[in-house]
């Protein structure tokens, strides 16, 4: 009796964690969201730019080299 109850409750505290887990992801993923949809094109074009020059402040064709 004492090894069933033992049984259940770590099946219980395995899906209490697994639901935890898919929770934080799910989170995650939400919070991450607008910043994709920007990535791939669905931003306003002011966004869009003033993240490019942001991440982009040297020029594209820049033969400088670092030696």
């Amino acid at each position: 009796m004492r090894q069933h109850m033992l049984n259940g409750w770590l099946v219980a505290a395995l899906v209490a964690l697994v639901c935890l887990l898919g929770i934080t992801a799910y989170a995650e993923v939400k919070k991450d969201l607008p910043r994709t949809a920007q990535l791939h094109g669905n931003g306003s074009v002011e966004t869009q730019g003033a993240t490019r020059a942001i991440c982009n402040p040297t020029r594209c064709g820049s033969t400088r080299s670092k030696a």
